[in-house]
């Protein structure tokens, strides 16, 4: 059984902590996370996706939601590796 995560995010201009996003980590070592969230004044579903996690590597995206899920619009990816 694969246990859930909350990820949580927070503001370091005003202190807001935002409510989490849940999900969790498959056997792939991919994770996958939603909650809702407001984009420019409209309720969106977000979706973070981490993966391709290795002992030096590791990739991170948001996509945002208008549809309640149905499609999604990726708006942030980070490529990131350790120097």
């Amino acid at each position: 059984m694969r246990e859930e995560w909350s990820l949580y995010w927070s503001s370091s201009r005003t202190g807001t902590l935002f409510p989490p996003v849940t999900g969790r980590f498959g056997a792939d070592g991919r994770g996958v996370f939603r909650g809702k969230d407001a984009h420019d004044g409209k309720d969106v579903l977000v979706r973070f996706v981490r993966s391709g996690i290795t002992a030096s590597t590791a990739r991170w995206e948001q996509a945002f939601s208008v549809d309640d899920g149905r499609t999604w619009l990726t708006n942030w990816v980070m490529e990131m590796s350790r120097t």
